[in-house]
């Protein structure tokens, strides 16, 4: 069902998003609203009840941690960054924790990374706390693998998602991908977000 959930953070409604464990987020490159609606979804439940973690390919750990910042402010109760193929790693906000991979192929490197960060936030968080994951960006991806590796790869994470009752986003550029692709990947995910050139949400699921 498909529908539509306002524009900016002040009416959107996201309530159809609640019950779902993996979502794919479909927003164009162009500009900075793809960032912006990972963190508008990462911060759906208060930083102070949410563990945070991000998989980027464009930005460093510095870089993320001054994005979230100078948008939510508030520190997550924990934060974890995947940077790939970025260079600076070190931050000084002890709040989030960086494992970098250096190769962007390198998709079991890339697993093993996402899932130790995934598996001490899980073991940490009480049950009042959220885990929320962005993985940014499913387009990037695909230009270090074929479709088949990349569903695998995808295929493994949305379960390890689940595995531990967090809501993963995969950000996505719809206009840099064929229609078989879109459908193929749309079988991974609970809903599909799609924010438009003009900042309209709607949401499907």
């Amino acid at each position: 069902m498909a529908e539509r959930a306002g524009q900016g953070d002040d009416t959107l409604d996201l309530s159809g998003l609640d019950a779902v464990s993996n979502v794919l987020l479909l927003v164009p490159s162009l500009g900075n609203q793809g960032r912006q609606a990972c963190l508008t979804l990462l911060s759906r439940t208060p930083p102070s009840e949410t563990n945070v973690l991000t998989v980027t390919y464009t930005d460093t750990a510095p870089d993320w941690v001054d994005l979230w910042s100078d948008n939510v402010g508030t520190p997550p109760v924990r934060g974890g960054i995947v940077p790939i193929g970025q260079g600076e790693t070190d931050v000084d906000d002890p709040s989030w924790a960086v494992k970098s991979v250096e190769n962007p192929s390198d998709l079991t490197g890339i697993g093993i990374q996402l899932s130790e960060l995934l598996s001490t936030m899980a073991k940490a968080a009480d049950d009042s706390e959220e885990i929320a994951i962005c993985f940014d960006s499913v387009t990037s991806l695909l230009q270090y693998a074929d479709l088949q590796r990349a569903f695998r790869f995808l295929h493994v994470v949305t379960g390890r998602v689940k595995t531990v009752d967090g809501v993963g986003y995969y950000r996505l550029d719809p206009d840099a991908h064929d229609r078989q692709t879109l459908a193929t990947l749309k079988g991974l995910f609970d809903a599909v977000v799609e924010v438009d050139e003009d900042g309209n949400w709607s949401v499907q699921t």
